[in-house]
C-alpha cells in the first residue's frame, strides 16, 4: 500500500482503540505533527521518548504511536535538556508525528486490560468497570484461575507477562480468581463483588492503598507500570499492520531485556 496521511490513518487506529473510550481527563489522538503529513511506515512504543522518536526516524517512520501521551502536564517552557521537550525537539527535527492511544487502548477490545487477562489465562474474564460504549471491553478485568497459593499464581502471571519482577502482599489464602488493572489500578478493586481468594495485579498503588486492599482480603501483586502495559502493544502493532497495510515496527524499549535495573522482591503481609 502507498503512504497514507495522518488524517487517513486516524479512523483506522480508531477501529482498534476507539478514541471515544478515552477518559475525559486524558490526552489522546494527534499530539504533535500535521494531519496532512505522509506516513509510509509506523512505529509503536510505550512512551513518547526522544529515544523512541530517534528509532522511529531511523526506521523511516513518519508516525510514532505511543500508549502514554506527550506533554501530559502543562509546560512552562520548552528547554530541551528535559524529557518532554527533548521528545518535541526530536520529533520536529525528524518529521515524526506523535499519536497517543492511552485510556482508549486500556479499555479497547484487545486492548491493555483484555489482552493482559488473555495472556494470564483468565477464564470467563469480564471488566471491572464496563465500557462507556459497546465498542470497548472496559477497564480492568477479573476472571477465574485454577486454585493455588497466591505466590504460585503471581509467579506464573509474571512469566506470562514477561515481567522482570514484582512485589507480592500475600493474604495467606488460596487464590481462585485474578483481578487486574493495567498501569495505575487505584481503587478499581473495590468494584469486585467479593474480595476473598482473589489476587489483584496492578501498578503504582500507594502503601496505604495496598494495606486497604489486603485488609479487605485481597492478595496484591505490584508490577512495574511500564513492563505490565508493554506486552499488549506488540499485539496492537500486528493488528495495526493488518489494518493499514503499512509496515509497523514495535519498539520494545521497556521490556526486561532492556531494563538497566532488574528488581524482584517479595513481601508477605497476612491480613488480620
Amino acid at each position: 500500500m502507498s503512504a497514507l496521511n495522518v488524517r487517513e490513518l486516524i479512523p483506522l487506529i480508531d477501529d482498534l482503540a476507539p478514541f471515544e473510550l478515552a477518559e475525559r481527563w486524558d490526552h489522546c489522538g494527534l499530539r504533535l505533527g500535521r494531519y496532512d503529513a505522509p506516513v509510509g511506515e509506523i512505529a509503536v512504543a510505550l512512551d513518547p521518548s526522544a529515544e523512541a522518536v530517534g528509532q522511529a526516524a531511523r526506521l523511516g517512520c513518519g508516525l510514532l504511536i505511543t500508549h502514554h501521551p506527550l506533554l501530559f502536564a502543562p509546560q512552562e517552557n520548552m528547554i530541551c535538556d528535559r524529557c518532554d521537550p527533548k521528545t518535541v525537539e526530536a520529533a520536529f527535527q525528524n518529521d515524526v508525528c506523535l499519536i497517543a492511544c492511552h485510556t482508549n487502548f486500556d479499555s479497547a477490545r484487545g486492548g491493555v486490560n483484555e489482552r493482559l487477562a488473555q495472556l494470564a489465562g483468565l477464564k470467563d474474564a469480564r471488566p471491572l468497570e464496563p465500557p462507556a460504549t459497546e465498542r470497548g471491553f472496559g477497564m480492568g478485568a477479573v476472571g477465574s484461575v485454577f486454585s493455588a497459593p497466591a505466590c504460585e499464581i503471581a509467579r506464573e502471571i509474571a512469566r506470562k507477562w514477561d515481567l522482570s519482577g514484582y512485589r507480592l502482599y500475600d493474604s495467606g489464602s488460596a487464590v481462585d480468581r485474578v483481578a487486574l488493572c493495567g498501569g495505575s489500578g487505584g481503587d478499581l478493586w473495590k468494584r469486585l463483588e467479593r474480595t476473598d481468594s482473589v489476587l489483584y495485579a496492578t501498578a503504582d498503588l500507594r502503601y496505604h492503598e495496598c494495606m486497604e486492599a489486603v485488609d479487605a482480603g485481597l492478595s496484591v501483586m505490584l508490577c512495574d507500570h511500564g513492563e505490565m502495559e508493554n506486552p499488549p502493544l506488540s499485539y496492537f502493532s500486528k493488528a495495526l499492520a493488518q489494518k493499514t497495510g503499512l509496515p509497523v515496527h514495535f519498539l520494545d524499549l521497556i521490556g526486561p531485556k532492556r531494563r538497566r535495573e532488574r528488581w524482584c522482591s517479595v513481601e508477605r503481609h497476612v491480613s488480620a
